[in-house]
């Protein structure tokens, strides 16, 4: 029996500014299909796919949901659901008002709790899932929480199940649980489109892949066809591109690791007891743990974006007492908890401002104003941007800038310790590299490069050591 197109999108064009566009955009997703976005940042994949969630603007071409053609962008909104981590965050809510949206704050929330609980509960057997209507949403696994999002999904009538997650805290075996329920699902009543940041999420959800370049579709095939990332990189990166990644790729630790303890950690409170973490001069340590609440308070405790005074914290072999995360980085222990996101940039300030937040404590403004010229150089050589100045507006900046803004803010007042919160979350193929390198170049300054992650993913090959938290 042939399937049925869910959704076709036929010669759509769409300029959101000069760099971000659409240019004759063909597609079609068909019943119980799901097919993964492969590009980099500004490939038109996201601009695609923020269309199809509901993002409103000028465009030209045709698309359809079930042989229907959508007249005005607003209208698609209610054929599309959106599962993202964010999806999570009401977590007081039980499964059962997440469902049927209903609020537990409802006046006849307390009456019509029994009903909703069987309502929810008709639809997840409905759908052959094992969830309890009942309990609330925090005390759900990650795994749990996103069946959840299926069925809600399901129940909202959805078509088009758009996925923009990296599957924090799932392994590979939760993630290719998923897929199972997702394929079941689906059926032949939607179609589902990956977007995530992770070629592992992507590799194991998709049936088949649609590959974006300047905002056009290159390629598309079975997800087979697709060997490995460096077979990918022919279709997403140009040749100048692919030589300076390779440049990127190229760079070497120079083993300034040692069997110098320069950080240590002791006392931290983990779910199963105390642990002592300790860190070796120059070395790369990546800590798994597949709870990311735990993951986040491991981050915090490493960074003191949150102190226990219990907890016991050795610099080059001396006990600190440090009273908050000033303290951190005035002894040149730094963090990043958003790695190519906005959380840690002052929108309000140029881009060489950003870059001397953190050196005001440490680096003369005579010699600021003397390296200056050097920092905004060596910017626009990693991003291969030759219009970044010290006034350059940071909103206009890509992903792979903010990266670049955020290491390079600290690579310059050489720290002792960095430590990453999930550092490719937000990371494309090319930026991957882009990270790896800079982590090197740290390792290289005898910096102590510390990833907190909740899976291996990309961490592998970078690593001196890997400390799974089990």
């Amino acid at each position: 029996m042939m399937r049925k197109d869910i959704l076709r999108v036929q010669n759509f064009n769409m300029e959101y500014s000069t760099s971000l566009k659409l240019v004759d955009v063909s597609l079609c997703l068909m019943a119980g299909e799901t097919v993964g976005f492969l590009g980099l940042d500004n490939s038109g994949k996201n601009l695609l796919v923020d269309i199809l969630c509901g993002k409103e603007g000028y465009f030209r071409g045709f698309i359809f949901v079930d042989g229907n053609r959508i007249i005005q962008m607003e209208d698609i909104h209610k054929y599309v659901y959106k599962i993202s981590i964010s999806n999570f965050l009401i977590e007081n809510w039980s499964v059962a008002d997440y469902i049927c949206l209903l609020s537990e704050s409802s006046a006849f929330g307390v009456y019509r709790r029994k009903d909703l609980i069987e309502r929810a509960s008709l639809l997840i057997r409905k759908v052959g899932l094992d969830l309890d209507a009942s309990k609330e949403l925090k005390s759900l696994t990650e795994l749990e929480k996103r069946l959840v999002d299926l069925v809600k999904a399901y129940s909202k009538g959805a078509r088009i199940l758009v996925i923009e997650d990296n599957f924090e805290g799932c392994s590979t075996d939760e993630i290719s649980k998923f897929k199972a329920a997702l394929s079941k699902i689906m059926d032949d009543k939607m179609a589902a489109i990956i977007n995530s940041y992770s070629a592992q999420v992507l590799r194991i959800l998709s049936d088949r892949y649609i590959i974006f370049k300047g905002g056009r579709i290159v390629k598309k095939c079975n997800k087979g066809y697709i060997r490995d990332n460096n077979h990918l990189e022919k279709f997403l990166l140009g040749s100048t591109f692919t030589t300076r990644k390779k440049f990127l790729d190229s760079y070497k630790n120079e083993q300034n690791s040692s069997s110098d303890i320069i950080y240590s950690v002791r006392n931290m409170i983990l779910k199963k007891g105390k642990k002592r973490f300790d860190f070796y001069r120059g070395e790369v340590v990546t800590i798994l743990d597949l709870d990311i609440y735990e993951e986040k308070h491991i981050f915090d405790m490493l960074s003191g974006r949150d102190i226990d005074k219990n907890m016991e914290i050795y610099l080059e072999r001396a006990f600190c007492n440090f009273n908050d995360i000033t303290d951190f980085v005035k002894h040149k222990i730094v963090s990043i908890g958003n790695l190519g996101g906005r959380d840690e940039l002052l929108f309000q300030m140029s881009m060489g401002d950003n870059l001397l937040i953190p050196s005001l404590n440490k680096i003369s403004s005579l010699r600021y104003v003397f390296s200056r010229h050097k920092i905004l150089k060596v910017l626009e050589n990693e991003v291969q941007n030759n219009i970044l100045e010290s006034n350059y507006n940071i909103c206009d900046m890509t992903t792979n800038d903010y990266i670049v803004l955020l290491l390079e803010r600290w690579y310059i007042c050489r720290p002792k310790v960095l430590i990453l919160f999930e550092p490719f979350f937000h990371c494309d193929i090319f930026s991957i590299s882009l990270v790896k390198s800079y982590i090197k170049k740290f390792t290289g300054i005898g910096t102590t490069v510390i990833i907190v992650k909740s899976r291996k993913e990309y961490a592998e090959d970078i690593s001196d050591r890997i400390i799974s938290i089990r």
